[in-house]
C-alpha cells in the first residue's frame, strides 16, 4: 500500500509537534503540510488531494466544524480537540474519529490501525463490472448489485449503506469513490447522500422524495441538484 497522505490543521505549535512526532513513528502515513488556520487549508485542498485530515476544532476565523461543512468530497477526518462537547455534531458530519487531547500514542495507534484497514480494504471494495452491475465487498464477500435496483446511498461514519429495493448492503468504501463509479445513474445531493435519478418521485428546494424515503438536499449541492432535476 502506498503512503497515506495527511495534513494537520492545528493552531497550537506544541500540539502540531506532538502529532507530527506520532505520525513520524508510523510507516504508512506521511504529513504533506500543516496549517494554523482552516482558510489556508481550504486553499491548499483546492489544488491538492489528501487522504486524511487531522483537525482541531478551536481555530481562528473558521472553526473546525464549519470547515468540515465547506468540504464537498471530504477525506477521512480525525478530530483532535481538548473539548468533547463537539463530538456529537462532529460524528453527524461523518468524521472518522475523535481524539480527545491529550491523547496517548497508544490511543493514536488505534486510530491509525483503523485508517490503514480502511484504505487496505477500500482498494478492492467496489468493482465496476459493466453498466448494469457492480460488485461490493461486504464482510469479505463480493455482493452483486443491480445498479437499477439502488434507491439511495448513505455515508454512515465507518460505512456506506447502499439501499436497494429489496435489501441493504454496507461497505467500507467511501461515498466519493462510489460516486466516481456510478456518476451516470446516481446524483450526489448531500455530503452523506446519493440518490438514484430513476427513483425520485418529487422534490422541493430542500428535500428529495423517493418511494419510502425522504432525503435532504445539502446547501452546497442545492443549485446543481435542482438543475439536474428540473
Amino acid at each position: 500500500m502506498s503512503k497515506i497522505n495527511c495534513i494537520i490543521i492545528e493552531d497550537e505549535y506544541p500540539a502540531v509537534e506532538i502529532l507530527k512526532g506520532f505520525i513520524g513513528k508510523v510507516s504508512t502515513l506521511e504529513v504533506k503540510e500543516s496549517f494554523d488556520n482552516a482558510l489556508s487549508a481550504i486553499a491548499y485542498l483546492s489544488k491538492n488531494k489528501v487522504d486524511v485530515i487531522f483537525l482541531d476544532i478551536q481555530l481562528p476565523e473558521l472553526n473546525g466544524i464549519d470547515f468540515i461543512k465547506t468540504l464537498v468530497n471530504p477525506p477521512l477526518i480525525v478530530i483532535t480537540s481538548a473539548y468533547n462537547e463537539h463530538a456529537i455534531e462532529a460524528f453527524e458530519l461523518v468524521v472518522f474519529d475523535y481524539l480527545l487531547k491529550p491523547f496517548s500514542f497508544q490511543r493514536f495507534i488505534k486510530t491509525i490501525n483503523r485508517i490503514n484497514e480502511h484504505f487496505e480494504s477500500g482498494n478492492n471494495e467496489v468493482n465496476d463490472q459493466d453498466n448494469k452491475h457492480i460488485y461490493v465487498k461486504e464482510n469479505r464477500q463480493n455482493i452483486k448489485i443491480n445498479i437499477d435496483d439502488i434507491v439511495y446511498i448513505e455515508s454512515q461514519k465507518e460505512y456506506v449503506k447502499i439501499v436497494c429495493e429489496e435489501n441493504e448492503v454496507k461497505t467500507k468504501m467511501g461515498i466519493s469513490k462510489i460516486e466516481d463509479i456510478m456518476s451516470d445513474s446516481m446524483l450526489r445531493v448531500h455530503r452523506s447522500f446519493m440518490v438514484s435519478l430513476n427513483k425520485v418521485t418529487s422534490f422541493t428546494k430542500n428535500q428529495i422524495f423517493l418511494k419510502d424515503h425522504i432525503i435532504p438536499i445539502g446547501k452546497y449541492y442545492q443549485k446543481e441538484v435542482l438543475k439536474q432535476l428540473d
